[in-house]
């Protein structure tokens, strides 16, 4: 079920967690591009190319940066189990800030992840929670989103609303200063614990032909607790803007 609607939403490249809904068409393959700025003190803005690939054939499917199978599936509900590739990286030679450059780098990392999805008659709830299988952040990583599709002719777009969590492990890996990189780069000590971070997002896709269409929207996420307090840390307000073209099989 979660893939009879393509899914218009491919944030899941720069942050926690990404609405998903799909378009009738069951395959597509495209391309874009989308820019995000950082959270982290003086860092370059993210400029990236968006892979898009669809595929489901009710028991397994592509989606994007994820793969998985269906334990469940319906017309209107559906429980997967797959991987899906987290994105969340630091680089410390892509900050201007003296201190900042003087840290360990933070690794991108693959995520073993169910999700339960229910499409009702007031929009799309889904639901999710992923670990690290890499060991590079111990993550562990939930969200829930609800997301109200509008359709109109060959327009769709979709406003969303959603909240991650995440656990302590992976706010400390991405945000934390270890005892070692405080004496080496003077900032202070930090040990961060789990946080919350809300999120809203508008998607839109609209179809030029039959087969080809063009896709894109803005992703908000607000950082709070450890992880916007981090001494890394000098933006809590991540934005991600993206757009690209897509053909439909």
């Amino acid at each position: 079920m979660k893939k009879i609607l393509c899914g218009l939403s491919i944030l899941s490249i720069t942050t926690l967690g990404t609405a998903q809904f799909a378009l009738a068409e069951p395959t597509s393959l495209g391309l874009g591009m989308g820019w995000a700025n950082s959270p982290y003190k003086n860092y370059n803005d993210n400029y990236y190319p968006i892979p898009h690939i669809v595929y489901d054939n009710g028991l397994f499917f592509i989606d994007d940066l994820s793969a998985g199978v269906y334990a469940y599936n319906t017309d209107n509900q559906s429980v997967s189990i797959g991987a899906r590739y987290l994105s969340n990286e630091f680089k410390p030679h892509n900050s201007d800030n003296h201190q900042l450059r003087q840290l360990n780098s933070r690794h991108s990392t693959l995520l073993a992840e169910i999700e339960y999805s229910i499409v009702t008659n007031w929009g799309v709830v889904s639901s999710s929670i992923g670990a690290d299988v890499l060991n590079e952040s111990d993550s562990v990583l939930a969200n829930a989103d609800y997301t109200v599709p509008y359709m109109q002719g060959n327009l769709i777009i979709a406003p969303s609303i959603g909240i991650n969590w995440a656990n302590s492990k992976h706010n400390d890996y991405y945000y934390g200063v270890s005892h070692k990189e405080s004496s080496r780069s003077k900032l202070q000590y930090f040990n961060a614990g789990s946080s919350l971070t809300p999120y809203a997002e508008i998607a839109a896709q609209y179809s030029l032909t039959k087969n080809i269409a063009t896709f894109g929207g803005i992703h908000i996420d607000k950082l709070t607790g450890d992880a916007a307090s981090s001494p890394m840390v000098d933006n809590s307000a991540i934005t991600s803007v993206y757009m690209g073209l897509s053909y439909n099989f």
